[in-house]
């Protein structure tokens, strides 16, 4: 029989062919369910699969006008007999009246047997009846197919009741892999075609700019239609509900930008295609915060270790997995930061000034003669070469005149002069570069010029592997020169801290004698308060005798917050890890306190004995 089919199906397109429509405007789908509307008794049905959210349904449903069709959902359905009930709703209106009319007629019947208990009539009953009176007189369409409760020999089951006994056209329109694999599986029983629905990305655009969008924002999102499709496209995702969301977010984000910003036709081609692979990967889930937090540095740290690796070659990161799926764009791009990255993608906010200052800062929009001299030496390839040259210069005069002092620049100055080493730009090696950086690092710290190190734990965070939104030029064979260097220079700021401490403790003395709640704030992390020093050990550096003579030389209403104070700091195992080297101090205080405990009397020993905290108590113990 079906050969016969086949041989129908073939001169059926051969007349089409013939016809006046043209052949490239009929889709396979349209194609084919053209032709099996043709077929009165086909005795196979037809599987419909895709990608998901590729528009399925609406594809069918379009191919199939709504007075040839019978249209059942599937969602929610539980039982066979519901099933039937939901063809019989569309197909007999008037006997699923009936049904309804008994359903409503008693509360008490329908709990015992349901709206077919009414008068002995059971769903079997009803089915009898219905299944009597049904004509095949048009195509049976089945979605949501795995929304509902049946098992998948059920959902077959019934197709084959329609198809073979009540000689029904079946559509069955599948939306999970997994569930049209199962399907596939035994296909020639049931199925006698499978047809693969492909995302119509035109009309759908079309569709959705025409929908959702004001005329000035169509006109701007039409302008990057191509820049937006090719990234789509290259994505392999067929989502039509993600090319949606797409449309929508990158006319939320051209809305932040100026007209200057708007005019540069290049700058915001290569930005559209940057947001919309982002916007893609993030809403497939295929790139999370892990993988977007710092780009630049992952990639950096995947060919150290790469480099390093003596064995097998260590996993790719998903950025990388990423980036390889798009010709046209680098993920890792400087145009959007990391942090309006996450601000977008992970928190719903477009930072307005954060996204045109990004741009600004690019080849793009960025003035020479005013910008940072090694932001035009990163962006060389757009910049004329007496720009770029004259950049050069002048950052390598701040170098030899130790003039930048913002770790974030220097880093930058630091990973381009060693860019330009192996380029053979400059002269010299990576190891004596290397060693020169360290040395200007060491001159700062010296003449007092070097920052010390921030007072919260992760200070570093925001200059670790890219600073000013762009990431540090480190090629594989530069990448431990530079963590060398970088490594030197969180070690020296955290010396130029230890330089300050003495400044820091007298700052501290007067706090302790004249505002004990605020030297709490300081030194102990709390909900409120500066919490300055919470996280920085610098206690160790100073006497405990010279600490606790302080303490109990304050005025005694103030000692109970300074004990507080030191309570709150070594709590929740802080001493044992993010301070551990105050732990040595911590009990010489204990030890101090005790001995004055011990050399008073009266009133005094016990009032100095009541406010020694019990976590210097038990480090004693444990020592």
């Amino acid at each position: 029989m079906f050969r016969k089919l086949i041989d129908l199906y073939r001169k059926f397109c051969d007349f089409n062919s013939a016809g006046e429509k043209e052949a490239n405007m009929v889709s396979h789908l349209e194609e084919y369910l053209s032709f099996y509307q043709t077929l009165e008794e086909p005795g196979y049905a037809v599987l419909i699969t895709g990608e998901w959210g590729a528009g399925k349904t609406y594809q069918v449903l379009r191919c199939i006008p709504e007075k040839d069709r019978y249209y059942v959902s599937l969602f929610g359905v539980q039982t066979v007999e519901q099933l039937h009930a939901e063809v019989m709703a569309v197909a007999s209106p008037k006997l699923s009246k009936v049904s309804s009319s008994v359903s409503q007629s008693s509360e008490k019947v329908a709990a015992v047997g349901g709206v077919f208990a009414l008068a002995g009539l059971t769903p079997s009953v009803f089915n009898a009846i219905f299944m009597r009176d049904i004509k095949p007189d048009r195509t049976l369409i089945f979605d949501d197919l795995e929304r509902s409760s049946l098992t998948t020999k059920d959902l077959l089951g019934v197709m084959n009741l329609y198809v073979e006994h009540r000689k029904f056209r079946v559509v069955a329109i599948a939306h999970d892999d997994k569930l049209a694999s199962d399907f596939l599986q035994i296909k020639e029983k049931i199925f006698g075609q499978t047809i693969r629905v492909e995302a119509l990305v035109d009309e759908a655009f079309d569709s959705f700019i025409e929908e959702k969008l004001n005329r000035r924002a169509k006109d701007l999102i039409d302008k990057y239609r191509e820049d937006i499709f090719e990234i789509f496209t290259s994505s392999e995702v067929q989502s039509l509900r993600i090319l949606r969301h797409v449309i929508e977010d990158v006319s939320r984000l051209l809305r932040c930008l100026t007209d200057k910003h708007l005019s540069n036709y290049k700058a915001m081609s290569e930005l559209v295609r940057l947001f919309t692979a982002i916007d893609i990967e993030t809403r497939m889930s295929r790139l999370n915060r892990d993988s977007l937090s710092d780009r630049q540095g992952g990639i950096m740290e995947y060919h150290s270790k790469a480099g390093s690796s003596k064995g097998e070659k260590p996993e790719k990161p998903n950025l990388m997995v990423a980036n390889e799926r798009y010709n046209s764009i680098d993920l890792v791009s400087s145009l959007l930061s990391d942090d309006v990255i996450f601000s977008i993608f992970f928190g719903g906010r477009y930072p307005e000034e954060k996204i045109q200052a990004c741009l600004d800062s690019s080849s793009y929009f960025i003035e020479p003669s005013e910008a940072p001299p090694w932001k035009v030496v990163i962006n060389f390839d757009e910049i004329d070469d007496s720009a770029v040259e004259a950049a050069r210069e002048k950052m390598n005069r701040q170098f030899a005149e130790r003039s930048v002092t913002n770790s974030g620049e220097m880093l930058h100055i630091f990973s381009l002069k060693m860019m330009m080493v192996e380029k053979e730009i400059e002269t010299g090696s990576l190891e004596e570069l290397a060693a020169s950086c360290m040395v200007y690092i060491d001159d700062l710290l010296k003449s007092g010029d070097l920052p010390p190190r921030g007072t919260d734990w992760e200070w570093y965070d925001g200059f670790t592997r890219s600073y000013d939104g762009m990431g540090y030029w480190v090629s594989e064979s530069a990448a431990d020169h530079f963590k060398a260097v970088w490594d030197h220079l969180i070690m020296a700021r955290e010396k130029a801290l230890e330089n300050q401490i003495p400044k820091i403790w007298d700052d501290l003395k007067i706090l302790m004698l004249t505002d004990a709640k605020q030297f709490f704030e300081k030194v102990s992390p709390t909900a409120n308060g500066e919490n300055q020093y919470a996280m920085i050990p610098f206690f160790n550096h100073i006497l405990a005798e010279e600490f606790v003579g302080v303490w109990l030389g304050s005025p005694k209403q103030n000692w109970r917050y300074i004990s507080l104070a030191l309570a709150n700091r070594y709590s929740h195992g802080r001493i044992e890890h993010d301070i551990k080297v105050e732990k040595e101090w911590a009990i010489e205080v204990y030890n101090e306190l005790e001995r004055r405990v011990a050399a008073e009397s009266g009133f005094q020993s016990l009032r100095i004995s009541r406010v020694i905290p019990e976590v210097l108590r038990e480090l004693s113990e444990n020592q």
